[in-house]
């Protein structure tokens, strides 16, 4: 599943999230990504994921990474734009222990914040683009400079072919893959 696909969808909200919800509907989900990247999809074909299913989805890959600082997670999709926001306690997140002795970061990366972080994917012709727009850790929005550091070292430090801004090649016959308000539809190539 390590295909720029299931990438997109675990990057997508992988700021921090916690499994919850149904079991089932986070089966559901996994099945359909693992039709795509085993690339079992008809052509032409539509997978569609709901907003559960992307829950579900995202909540399980971050709980697979053991991250238990994190409660309250919810994802809220637009067309081409997807947000992330929960509660994030920093003390119980060792992954970021080196970001913490920054100095700008230390004051902001302690205790427990809200958190919310806001993308843009616009896709088409087997091709997509992903843009964080903005970060917000507490009362401290991040634009800029300041948020494609926060980006590198807090959510694509684990995902190295992703780069931002940038057009890449969607894998598995992958021809879109569109954000909306009621979920994620992925279309197939005919």
């Amino acid at each position: 599943m390590g295909s720029m696909v299931h990438t997109f969808l675990v990057l997508l909200f992988s700021t921090a999230l916690v499994l919850s919800g149904s079991d089932g509907v986070f089966e559901n989900a996994k099945q359909k990504v693992e039709q795509i990247v085993n690339d079992e999809t008809a052509p032409g074909s539509v997978v569609n994921l709901s907003n559960e299913e992307v829950d579900a989805l995202v909540k399980g890959a971050i709980k697979e990474k053991k991250l238990d600082g994190v409660r309250d997670p919810k994802v809220t999709l637009e067309n081409d734009k997807g947000t992330w926001s929960g509660i994030v306690n920093f003390e119980k997140m060792p992954q970021l222990e080196s970001l913490r002795s920054n100095f700008l970061l230390s004051s902001i990366l302690k205790g427990e914040s809200p958190i919310t972080a806001t993308l843009t994917l616009v896709s088409g012709g087997g091709k997509a683009t992903v843009d964080v727009d903005k970060v917000t850790i507490g009362d401290t929005e991040f634009t800029g400079r300041t948020l494609g550091f926060l980006v590198q070292n807090l959510i694509l430090s684990d995902y190295p072919d992703i780069v931002l801004g940038e057009p890449f090649e969607l894998e598995h016959n992958v021809e879109q893959i569109k954000l909306m308000p009621s979920g994620i539809r992925v279309k197939i190539k005919d």
